[in-house]
């Protein structure tokens, strides 16, 4: 999903393509979930979708839509390619997000 985008990459346990991270540069819950992931210690990708050009963003939202039926609001973090997360509420992604960064 998503392959043909260039993605910053946030070193840590785990692959950083298991967890996608969509988010804002300006939104302070985008900010908490990027936190609460580098607080664990763990590798993931994102995009700052606000940063991209109109055309990128537009195919970005539409890829998500494609796969999981929905547009993405942010943050949006996707597990393994197969499940995601919408929002930073700390309560669900402690349930989801596992210190190997995949679903169980």
């Amino acid at each position: 999903m998503f392959d043909k985008h260039t993605w910053n990459i946030t070193p840590g346990t785990g692959e950083p393509e298991s967890l996608t991270l969509l988010a804002l540069s300006s939104c302070g819950f985008c900010k908490s979930a990027r936190k609460y992931l580098e607080d664990r210690g763990l590798a993931y990708r994102y995009l700052e979708l606000d940063l991209l050009k109109p055309e990128e963003k537009a195919e970005i939202k539409e890829e998500f839509k494609t796969k999981f039926g929905r547009r993405p609001t942010f943050p949006s973090l996707i597990i393994d390619d197969k499940q995601f997360l919408i929002g930073f509420i700390k309560a669900h992604w402690d349930e989801e997000v596992r210190p190997e960064g995949h679903r169980v």
